[in-house]
């Protein structure tokens, strides 16, 4: 039987050869993709992290976030300050340094469906030691910035969580008490506070991190995040002669506190511990755990009866009570002077150790002798955290009675007590 032969020429050849030609076409396109586009969109995604924050990104943590890629760097800078005696020299001086980036990719697939973009900003500040007492503020720095902060700021109206495994820092989502499902949130801001070794000051890494196909109630989402801040905070640390003790690994990170979530104020174990119920009239409160965090915050319920309409229940939150420390307490002092220091001759935070504050509440000092300067304690008559807190709040509320400022002296005292406690520092001083 005669042996069929494949050529051009007939039609069984044609197609045979066709298909043999269309498949080694996939083949080379394949294997192009493969070593020139793999390789090279690596390198490219790489380079962009490298390139990002002055070369202190991790990768690998970045990548957890991010995806694999393609990366776009958005805005940044880098900005130094040399002491006098280092200008010339190779070393960043310890005056000042501060970078900042943004990093978007396709973010890390979900299973179910797709994705959609994530987006990660870091700010890495190198923070000067500070004297225990020392709580007064350049004013000059306070008019050359502006509305500007001095660091950046966490949103803390409901209170943030500390990252444990021993780091000094934060995780918070921003959440408020108007916020009807906070579990929902795809953002979070995470604080890693380094001290330097051998008095040298320390380092702050503040990350914005959001990506809108995960929610936060997954744990892992939540240690993704926060192991951007702290593998940025070792890079740093090494990269400019901090050489800072870092914490261990972190596996999970807990979830902030949401509105639903106030416990009876005589149940309080964390930052709230022990703040006074004026008698039944404040119930509730919301905290986190005490002792882990720069900035911690103790809110508690109670009634506006200054208000005129229907009584509100004991789930409005009204007393606020903060605690800054290192960074945060400069920040504050800063802010308060640049919102009031032109207004009144009152003194402020930044001018004395204890006082009334302008606005209302007052506020309380302890000496740290870590080299962060002294901590910063405030209490604020919040009233409700509803939509007119800005309009009708202000136009109806009337004078604090004696009772009333008796209340937060006695709500500041405490918690500021505990607080200091917890965190090594003295004894608060209350006026």
């Amino acid at each position: 039987m005669a042996r069929a032969r494949l050529t051009w020429r007939t039609r069984t050849g044609r197609a045979v050869l066709s298909s043999c030609g269309a498949l080694v076409a996939l083949a080379l396109l394949a294997g192009g993709s493969y070593w020139w586009g793999g390789p090279r969109e690596h390198r490219m995604a790489q380079r962009v992290l490298d390139e990002a924050c002055d070369g202190v990104l991790p990768s690998r943590e970045m990548r957890d976030v991010l995806g694999d890629g393609p990366f776009e760097k958005g805005p940044g800078r880098v900005d130094v300050l040399l002491s006098e005696d280092e200008e010339g020299s190779d070393r960043a001086g310890d005056e000042g340094r501060t970078v900042t980036c943004s990093v978007t990719g396709d973010g890390v697939p979900v299973a179910g469906g797709g994705t959609n973009e994530a987006e990660v900003q870091v700010t890495v500040q190198s923070v000067p030691q500070r004297r225990g007492d020392d709580f007064a503020v350049d004013r000059a720095s306070v008019r050359g910035r502006g509305t500007n902060p001095l660091y950046p700021r966490p949103a803390a109206e409901l209170p943030p969580v500390g990252l444990g495994g021993g780091w000094r820092g934060l995780f918070t989502t921003g959440e408020s008490a108007t916020d009807t499902d906070p579990s929902m949130g795809s953002g979070a801001t995470v604080v890693t506070l380094l001290d330097c070794a051998r008095d040298r000051g320390g380092l702050l890494v503040t990350v914005d991190a959001k990506d809108e196909d995960i929610t936060l109630d997954d744990p892992r989402h939540r240690a993704a995040f926060a192991r951007i801040a702290t593998g940025t905070a070792v890079k740093a640390s090494g990269k400019w002669g901090c050489d800072a003790a870092p914490g261990k690994p972190l596996r999970t990170v807990a979830l902030p506190v949401n509105a639903d979530e106030s416990v009876p104020l005589a149940d309080a174990s964390g930052t709230c511990e022990g703040v006074p119920g004026r008698g039944g009239r404040v119930s509730r409160a919301w905290e986190s755990a005490s002792g882990e965090s720069p900035v911690e915050v103790c809110v508690v319920a109670g009634g506006r009866p200054e208000l005129p309409g229907p009584a509100p229940s004991d789930e409005t939150p009204r007393y606020h009570l903060s605690a800054f420390y290192g960074p945060y307490a400069v920040s504050e002092r800063l802010d308060h002077e640049r919102r009031h220091g032109e207004y009144t001759e009152e003194p402020g935070p930044a001018d004395a150790p204890a006082g009334r504050l302008a606005g209302g509440g007052r506020w309380a000092s302890a000496v740290c002798r870590d080299g962060s300067g002294p901590a910063l304690f405030t209490v604020r008559d919040e009233g409700a955290w509803r939509e007119d807190r800005s309009g009708t709040y202000d136009r109806h509320r009337t004078k604090p009675s004696a009772a009333d400022l008796a209340y937060e002296r006695a709500a500041l005292k405490e918690f500021a007590r505990r607080s200091a406690h917890a965190h090594g520092c003295g004894t608060p001083k209350l006026s």
